[in-house]
């Protein structure tokens, strides 16, 4: 068992480099940015909306590591892990939601 243990954190580990490399891409490229002015978003809100969401997005694969990271370790059942997935889950939602409501409000 501690072998799987291990192997699905060195997994978890892998994935955790992949979001935070694609959350660099998109930076790099402008991308967030890039649609939202194509939809006639300003610049200067498109760039805001855009620093705000990747740095959610940064923090989201934090949270979500160390989350999956604890059931990985047996520190949670699956029912607690399912759990606090549900609440970290809704709770990111709201705070992506808030940020882009906001933004687009300042816009308008």
């Amino acid at each position: 068992m501690n072998i799987l243990r291990r192997a699905a954190h060195a997994v978890l580990d892998l994935e955790k480099a992949r979001c935070e490399k694609t959350v660099k891409l998109f930076r790099k490229l402008g991308l967030y940015r890039r649609i939202l002015e194509s939809t006639g978003t300003e610049p200067k809100i498109a760039a805001e909306i855009e620093a705000q969401m990747l740095s959610i997005m940064e923090e989201g694969i934090l949270d979500q590591h160390t989350l999956c990271s604890r059931f990985v370790r047996g520190e949670l059942a699956f029912v607690e892990f399912v759990q606090q997935w549900k609440v970290w889950y809704a709770e990111y939602c709201s705070w992506c939601d808030r940020v882009a409501l906001d933004a687009f409000r300042q816009a308008a």
